[in-house]
């Protein structure tokens, strides 16, 4: 049961994280791919969502519920980072790193809608 959990979040994060032109690659057939982003992608997106929520935090749109949202979700990012930049990342780590990532970019998708 926990391997059927852990394999569903990992085909969600890597959908999620795979740009949409991987697949359409090949026309007419439709694959999931097989492995993960590389680290360097991972780190990239991470650095982007320190970045996105720095700026978010010192727009002055966000109200007090929404600054707290975002400083609950920029130690993490930070974190993440902070990991991703690491020489050696074993790929168990790696997968795992990858789904928090996905949860804050889901988490920092919902809070842009909320914005006014």
């Amino acid at each position: 049961m926990a391997k059927r959990i852990v394999g569903g979040v990992l085909i969600l994060a890597a959908l999620f994280l795979t740009p949409l032109g991987v697949f359409a690659q090949i026309p007419g057939t439709s694959s999931l791919p097989t492995s993960l982003p590389s680290k360097d992608t991972l780190l990239q997106q991470a650095k982007s969502m320190v970045s996105d929520l720095t700026s978010l935090k010192g727009s002055g749109k966000l109200d007090a519920a929404q600054t707290k949202q975002v400083d609950g979700m920029l130690p993490k990012a930070q974190s993440l980072t902070t990991e991703l930049e690491k020489p050696q990342v074993p790929p168990n780590k790696l997968t795992q790193l990858a789904s928090q990532l996905s949860d804050l970019q889901k988490q920092y998708t919902a809070l842009k809608g909320l914005i006014k």
